[in-house]
Order: structure tokens, then C-alpha cells, then sequence
């Protein structure tokens, strides 16, 4: 679990839960979604990604890899959005997203894995390839090749400046087709993907769904999966850690402009 070490005055001083993330993306989502689920106070500081604030060297005091969502617990640095689920469920631990059973606890903490897992080489890899997306500038990429330790990272949005490959897309799409065929089969019988309560498996794969249809993936085929959603949805932290953090522009103009902007970095910053 990445529970960091840090000297940085900054950090050391921070008390309470502080929360470093960004409106759309999933990986905030989710830890937003548990920390209003517990009832948690926490201290929102939102990180614009367009003006790349995750660049910044305050930042990568916080998170050494310049991603959202980080966590500052007491003057700790929790990074890794999985890993921060599990830190809140052991360290909070009621109300409990954690099945009862062994093998329901196992399950429960495959759904969050495979999300992690899943992440950069189906999930980001759909978004970006189907939007055009870009958040790094051509002007960014040799510092962020400099400063950024994770050299995946680096190829990845160097990849997404130049355009990500179809067939990429394609493997994505399958990949995501085949965890959704899973999914559907398990919520055609039952309210939540572990368990007969919400757990951390929901709370993890919830901001995908968001997120992908949000670009506009077809969720058409998996009715149960939409009933899932809209079931959580009646939440009333659905609305404080997801729909309040979206985007006010409809999701016709949201697309477009997303495209434009993708546009902009790849073309007009060399």
C-alpha cells in the first residue's frame, strides 16, 4: 500500500483528511464516493489537470507520480486510488464496505483490483482513443518525461498527443466488453456486484460507468448494468461525490469540446 514518507513542512502540517483530485476523473470519484459514504470530513483540493497543477513540484511532493486522487491523512501522503479505498476501509472502518464472508471479501477485493489493473490499458486507453483525448501539451512532455518516474505514464500520454492506435481501442473495447458480460450476468440476479450490500467492488467500478458513458460508450447491452447504476444513483452521495464534480456543459457540447481542446495541444504547442 503506498502510505508514503514525507519531510515536506507543507504536508506535515495538514490535519485531518485532505483530498487532492479532479471532477471527471474516476479514480477521484471513487474515493470521494467512499469518504461521503463514511461520513467523513475531509478537505476538498481540487487539482486542474488542463493547467497541469498535477505538474507542479507541490504536487509531486504529495504524489510522487503527479496522479489524482492523492490523500493526506494527518500529515500522511496515501496515493493510488485502490490502495486509498482500502487505507479508509481499515482505518474507518464503520460504516463497513467490506462483505461478511471470506469469499465474498475475496471477491470484492478482485472488482477493485481488476479496476486498477484495468485502468490505464482499457479504460484510459478507450477514452483518450475515442475522444482524441490529451491533457499534457507537446511543450510538456520533456519536463513531464524528466520529472515523471513511471515511464508507462510517460508513453502513454506521449501516445495519446500522437494518436492512439485503433487497434488499441479495438483491444480496450474487448477488454471492457468482457468485464461488462461478467458484470451483467452477476447484477441480472443480484443488487451489488459482491455480497447482498454495497461494497467496495461497487464503489470502485461505479466512476467507469460514469466516466465511459459519459464519452459516449454503449451501454445498451447490459441493461442490469444501467439498473446497477441507477440504484446507486438514488444515493444521496452519488450526487456530493460524483454529479456535483461533472462538467456543467451537456454531454453533446462536452464531447466536441473535448475534442477541440485534444486538438489544440497536439497541433498548436510544438
Amino acid at each position: 500500500m503506498p502510505v508514503l514518507h514525507t519531510q515536506s513542512p507543507e504536508i506535515l502540517k495538514m490535519e485531518g483528511l485532505h483530498l487532492f483530485h479532479a471532477g471527471l476523473s474516476n479514480c477521484s470519484m471513487r474515493v470521494r464516493l467512499l469518504l461521503d459514504e463514511k461520513g467523513l470530513e475531509w478537505t476538498s483540493h481540487p487539482v486542474d489537470l488542463g493547467k497541469q497543477e498535477n505538474l507542479t513540484d507541490e504536487y509531486f511532493r504529495i504524489n510522487p507520480k503527479g496522479l489524482v486522487p492523492a490523500l493526506v491523512d494527518d500529515g500522511v501522503p496515501v496515493t493510488e486510488s485502490a490502495d486509498i479505498l482500502f487505507y479508509l476501509e481499515e482505518k474507518f472502518p464503520q460504516p463497513s464496505f467490506t462483505p461478511d464472508s471470506t469469499p465474498d471479501q475475496a471477491a470484492m477485493k478482485e472488482w477493485v483490483d481488476l479496476a486498477a489493473d484495468l485502468h490505464m490499458k482499457a479504460i484510459k486507453t478507450y477514452v483518450y482513443g475515442s475522444t482524441g483525448g490529451a491533457t499534457k501539451k507537446r511543450s510538456d512532455m520533456k519536463r513531464y518525461a524528466e520529472i515523471e518516474p513511471d515511464k508507462a505514464l510517460v508513453e502513454f500520454h506521449q501516445k495519446a498527443l500522437d494518436g492512439i492506435p485503433e487497434e488499441e481501442v479495438a483491444q480496450a473495447v474487448q477488454m471492457l466488453e468482457t468485464v461488462f458480460a461478467r458484470m451483467e450476468a452477476r447484477l441480472k440476479d443480484h443488487a451489488y456486484l459482491v455480497g447482498d450490500r454495497i461494497s467496495l467492488a461497487d464503489i470502485a467500478w461505479i466512476p467507469q460507468y460514469v466516466v465511459l458513458s459519459f464519452v459516449g460508450f454503449d451501454f445498451s447491452p447490459y441493461p442490469a448494468i444501467k439498473a446497477w447504476d441507477h440504484r446507486i444513483g438514488e444515493r444521496s452521495t452519488y450526487k456530493t461525490a460524483i454529479t456535483d464534480w461533472l462538467p456543467k456543459v451537456p454531454t453533446w457540447l462536452m464531447l466536441p469540446m473535448m475534442k477541440v481542446s485534444s486538438w489544440w495541444r497536439r497541433h498548436l504547442t510544438q
